[in-house]
């Protein structure tokens, strides 16, 4: 098909939306006008970096405890990030691509769109933001990640929390990796946020 969208090709209009998430997130994080805890947010992080530069296989049973308090305080303490970073992946992924033909600025670099499925038209804007939520980031996490962390900080202790949140990350990796997999090998190039929504992309 003329039309069909390469992975490689999707993968580095991926890459470049993370590129510029990554910068704003970024930027976001090292502020104060966001989250009344910066201050505990940037001790606990300071804490938590040097326990891990510090360990060795000598200590890790001591430190095991202590490195659950301290990435559940670094959890809660960033729950304000999450918040807008979740809201900033809806607006860029979904919103903006709405009312941008499609297109994230990675999806436009490489001249690519999503469109709906069936006839080949522009996508909803609730089809955009469902599409959005199984995603995967580099660094960042998923929407559904986001979501699940910000809510569960304040349910679980630390220790519960620590493998809740394993257990979640494992999960949506695994939906990432099926996604990967579903474009390099479907003869479609459709990946599985594609096939929630009856979406698929195709070239500008």
């Amino acid at each position: 098909m003329d039309n069909e969208v390469k992975f490689s090709t999707r993968f580095v209009a991926y890459l470049l939306d993370i590129l510029l998430i990554y910068i704003v997130a970024g930027f976001l994080l090292n502020t104060r006008l966001i989250n009344p805890n910066y201050d505990k947010y940037m001790d606990t992080q300071e804490k938590y970096t040097e326990l891990v530069e510090n360990a060795s296989e000598e200590n890790m049973n001591v430190l095991t405890d202590e490195f659950k308090d301290i990435f559940y305080d670094l959890n809660k303490y960033g729950v304000a990030y999450n918040i807008a970073t979740l809201t900033l992946l809806l607006l860029y992924f979904g919103v903006f691509q709405k009312f941008n033909n499609g297109q994230t600025l990675g999806k436009k670099i490489m001249k690519i769109k999503v469109v709906d499925n069936k006839d080949g038209n522009n996508v909803s804007l609730l089809k955009f933001i469902i599409r959005t939520i199984p995603m995967q980031f580099i660094y960042i996490g998923s929407v559904l990640t986001l979501l699940l962390n910000s809510i569960l900080v304040y349910i679980l202790n630390g220790t519960k929390f620590l493998y809740a949140y394993s257990l979640i990350v494992t999960i949506v990796g695994i939906i990432n990796i099926v996604s990967f997999l579903f474009i390099i090998f479907r003869k479609d190039k459709r990946s599985v946020s594609d096939l929630i929504v009856n979406t698929k992309v195709v070239k500008e």
